[in-house]
């Protein structure tokens, strides 16, 4: 399925672990931006995105409990009775209540993860570093509180279980790597992870008394729990008077929100107790002087800053919204921007958050902090000034911008204000999104690189897969493209086929062309054809891929056929060492030609030389039944290989296909002349014929020519086309000769 100039060619390496090392740590060092080169970074951003269900979950329960339409609440009490309200309280008590718990178990499997790609010879179970690390954050977790235990595993307790999982795990790995701490049992029959899991017995447990240590000296020595001591600290500079009910006291605010956000803390449930006793109270205050029709003492209350600074939740995210819309031209952030749209417009941004990520994204730090206080100053003011009425009457905080302006300030001008800080809000933003594009790009483009040089090298893991049983980064985005090839398969979305001519030097004549497999991802872009197969076989769906090839295939030439193609034109479709291990694939083959009404001698067979196998085996066995049959053989990518040319003489083989490995420097190496016309001498003895690949220039031709050589494929005459254009070329090379 290549046919291509330009495809890498693979490293020299002594050993296969050798490989695997290079290319993990050339992906390490390329793949991930500036600011992750640490692991820690790396690992807490993959945890994240390991809890993105869970906060898509629980956003959709919050919108579904607070939903502020006209009626809603009534109607769902009226429904379903006063506790309607528990059903999305129980999914939120799933995902947000007890979010610290996999964001923690999340950030330590990813260090492990992490750590095994710099010590390959001693992994460690990244399940294992999971579950030490959940022991430590169990020993912390304070006891008392109105909830219990669960007071600090929701979103309050994210940072703490952030610097637990980070703590923890390098402690567990250090001691893990630590020879005499390793307990190696062995035993015939015993099981590998059975081994491993007592190897990591003592550091485990080490690891958990010394956070228990740790911990019982703290309560000691300060008679708090750490995370009451990390929010008391959170909350230490509101302690001054002179910052309370002032303009400095509600940008501090602002600014302390966002930037615990950014660090993975929710600012919000953290400066709670400061929400209440400073802006619920100015509120209140307001409301008791309107009641004896004096003006309102306080312009920032809660209500002040729910409708123009946090509009889309923290960051004022609904601007992040609209210049991802509007400026992005990445498609996967396009795509996340559509699904947090509705949570969005009713200020639940959390989907975003974690998605895209903002948290720990330095790209996005600047906007995610500067614009909400952009939006504090410029709304004081306006309404300071009497521009806008203060917004007196109270709403909830999912009520949607614009909406929200009209109806808490009972003027248009509360409206055209939250307008204005949108617009305002998406142009500081903009700028930084297309940064990220680029960053993501970039990104995307070197995983992209390392996953094919993973693809396109004949090393495989233990359980026998080049890339899905990978645990690192590379695996991640292999797993990932494979789930979207399968669905692409079974929707025929995004999946079509290219082919590239084959000609006959000597008559002009265009005598065939090898159909190749595309795919366009709809992030990814253009995924390269190496990539496709070695995720396919990874994933066990080759079988159902080569035969939505061969059917697509058959299509074309039928219609072709109808156009005034030759009968004796012939389509080559590349197939599979798994599809030869389908004892019925002759017959479906032949089951595909006949739904089109073809002939076998229209449609010609490709392997690689890498399957050549021995004579006697089930892939052989199929091969000379389909040869049996009138099917036209081609061995494809010769020269590439580690076969002999004795194999020749095994193999019902009608057509060798010489690789660029040989022909892309026959015109400057005598090596590759020599090889070439030995290949020419056996295959004119065998009557077997030659076509050429990679031909892209006329200095090869000459040299082929004179070697033996006529018919030719490669981008001298054509690159790999649609079937359209391949009918009208094929036309055009045809007239021209007979012209």
């Amino acid at each position: 399925m290549n046919g291509e100039p330009g495809a890498e060619t693979t490293p020299d390496r002594n050993s296969h672990a050798a490989m695997h090392m290079w290319v993990t740590n050339r992906f390490y060092a390329l793949t991930v931006p500036n600011w992750a080169y640490y692991p820690v970074m790396q690992a807490i951003r993959n945890g994240f995105l390991f809890c993105l269900p869970l906060v898509t979950a629980g956003a959709l329960a919050i919108l579904f409990n607070h939903l502020p339409l006209p009626g809603y609440q009534d109607f769902m009490k009226e429904v379903f009775g006063e506790n309607w309200r528990q059903f999305g309280g129980l999914i939120w008590q799933g995902t947000f209540g007890m979010l610290s718990v996999p964001m923690l178990a999340g950030t330590s499997y990813h260090l492990a993860v992490l750590n095994n790609q710099w010590h390959i010879a001693n992994p460690v179970s990244p399940l294992i570093a999971a579950l030490t690390s959940l022991a430590c954050l169990m020993v912390i977790l304070p006891t008392g509180g109105e909830n219990g235990i669960m007071e600090y595993t929701g979103a309050q307790g994210l940072f703490v279980s952030i610097l637990v999982a980070v703590i923890s795990s390098r402690i567990f790995l250090k001691l893990a790597h630590i020879r005499r701490l390793s307990m190696l049992i062995y035993s015939e029959g015993m099981e590998a992870s059975i081994q491993q899991a007592f190897s990591l017995l003592l550091p485990g447990i080490l690891t958990v008394f010394l956070f228990a240590a740790f911990y019982f000296l703290f309560l000691a020595g300060f008679n708090i729990s750490i995370h009451q001591a990390v929010h008391d600290a959170l909350l230490f500079p509101f302690q001054f008077e002179e910052l309370r009910h002032t303009l400095d006291s509600s940008i501090l605010y602002v600014f302390l929100v966002d930037v615990f956000w950014f660090f993975g803390i929710h600012g919000t449930n953290v400066l709670d107790p400061l929400t209440t006793g400073l802006f619920e109270a100015a509120q209140q205050a307001n409301q008791k002087a309107l009641a004896i029709n004096l003006p309102p003492p306080n312009i920032v209350t809660k209500n002040f800053l729910d409708m123009f600074v946090f509009m889309g939740g923290s960051g004022t995210s609904v601007c992040l919204l609209a210049a991802l819309l509007i400026a992005s031209k990445n498609n996967g952030s396009r795509r996340l921007a559509k699904i947090s749209l509705v949570p969005g417009m009713f200020n639940i941004n959390e989907i975003l958050l974690f998605g895209l990520p903002i948290i720990l994204n330095p790209i996005f730090l600047v906007p995610f902090v500067f614009v909400p206080i952009v939006m504090t100053i410029i709304s004081y003011l306006v309404v300071y000034y009497g521009f806008v009425p203060l917004p007196a009457r109270e709403l909830s905080w999912t009520t949607p911008p614009i909406l929200g302006g009209y109806f808490s300030t009972g003027s248009i001008s509360g409206s055209l204000l939250q307008a204005f800080n949108l617009a305002l809000g998406t142009l500081i933003y903009a700028p930084f999104v297309r940064i990220s594009d680029r960053e993501k790009s970039e990104r995307q483009k070197k995983a992209m690189q390392a996953l094919m040089e993973i693809a396109c090298n004949n090393v495989v893991g233990p359980s026998g897969k080049k890339c899905l049983d990978r645990n690192d980064e590379i695996g991640v985005l292999a797993r990932a493209l494979a789930n979207d090839l399968e669905r692409a398969l079974k929707t025929n979305t995004g999946l079509y086929l290219e082919y590239q001519p084959q000609v006959d030097y000597e008559t002009g004549m265009v005598i065939g062309a090898e159909a190749l497999v595309r795919w366009k991802h709809p992030v990814y872009g253009a995924i390269p054809a190496p990539i496709m197969v070695a995720i396919s076989e990874d994933g066990e769906f080759m079988r159902s891929l080569g035969l939505w090839v061969l059917n697509e295939a058959c299509a074309e030439r039928a219609r072709w056929r109808e156009a005034g193609i030759d009968d004796h034109f012939k389509t080559s479709v590349n197939v599979s060492i798994q599809q030869l291990g389908d004892s019925k694939l002759a017959k479906k083959v032949v089951a595909c030609l006949d739904r089109h009404n073809l002939q076998n001698y229209m449609i010609g067979i490709e392997v690689t030389e890498s399957i050549a196998l021995d004579p006697e085996s089930p892939q052989n066995l199929i091969l000379k039944e389909l040869n049996d049959m009138g099917f036209i053989i081609s061995m494809d990518d010769f020269g590439m290989g580690h076969s002999s040319l004795v194999y020749l003489k095994h193999f019902p083989i009608d057509i060798l296909k010489i690789d660029r490995a040989l022909s892309k420097d026959v015109a400057t190496s005598n090596i590759c002349v020599e090889v070439i016309s030995t290949i020419v001498d056996l295959c004119r003895s065998l009557n077997v014929k030659i076509i050429v690949e990679y031909v892209e220039n006329q200095e090869q031709i000459d040299v082929l020519q004179c070697l033996g050589c006529h018919i030719f494929q490669g981008y001298f005459y054509s690159p790999p086309i649609a079937g359209e254009k391949l009918l009208k070329y094929v036309f055009d090379m045809n007239r021209k000769d007979h012209g």
